[in-house]
């Protein structure tokens, strides 16, 4: 009773909130580092497997540790227990909020501090269409919905990555408290 009211007490949504924050700012960082080693937007297509290993262990790794480090954080508030739920809801909600701040800063380096970036994208795409009409004609036509079809797809694609990897640690992070009720005192025996 006494691990059940702890829980009820203590909610993971503050650390994750700000967890999901910092690492939102950590991946507009990754951004403009990619930039400035010349693999921003279209360039990323160009760039050598290893290169792309590479962004994606800078990009995972770390969203790996931040919900790892949430439910660990939060089974420590917990008095050193926490169930499969509480630890995968506690995961969860960094990987849902993480989703929401990266699609916004997304939209804000391509809308506000970049927009010469979306700009190469869409040369990019046209460039790619070569000379096929209908492929320039569809290029010219998601040019304008472009930005909302990559924050979704940011979004989505944090949020399901990190469901997968909140399953995968709140099962390694679990311990159920083997006597929830060792510390209550019965009031019928004092």
């Amino acid at each position: 009773m006494e691990q059940q009211l702890t829980e009820e007490q203590k909610k993971p949504n503050v650390l994750a909130f700000q967890l999901a924050l910092l690492f939102a700012f950590y991946n507009m960082a990754m951004i403009y580092v990619s930039e400035l080693m010349g693999l921003g937007g279209a360039k990323y297509e160009t760039a050598s497997v290893g290169i792309k290993m590479l962004s994606t262990a800078l990009t995972y790794v770390p969203f790996i540790g931040v919900i790892y480090y949430v439910q660990i954080k939060h089974k420590a508030d917990l008095g050193g227990f926490i169930s499969f739920k509480r630890a995968f809801s506690a995961g969860f909600k960094l990987a849902a909020y993480a989703g929401l701040f990266i699609a916004l800063l997304t939209v804000l380096y391509y809308k506000v501090l970049s927009p010469s970036s979306m700009t190469a994208v869409i040369d990019a795409a046209i460039q790619n269409a070569g000379d096929d009409p209908q492929k320039l004609k569809g290029v010219e036509m998601m040019s304008k919905y472009i930005i909302l079809f990559m924050v979704f797809g940011l979004a989505v694609t944090f949020t399901i990555s990190g469901l997968i990897i909140s399953l995968i640690s709140a099962a390694i992070v679990k311990k159920e408290n083997p006597n929830p009720f060792a510390n209550q005192k019965d009031p019928n025996f004092g």
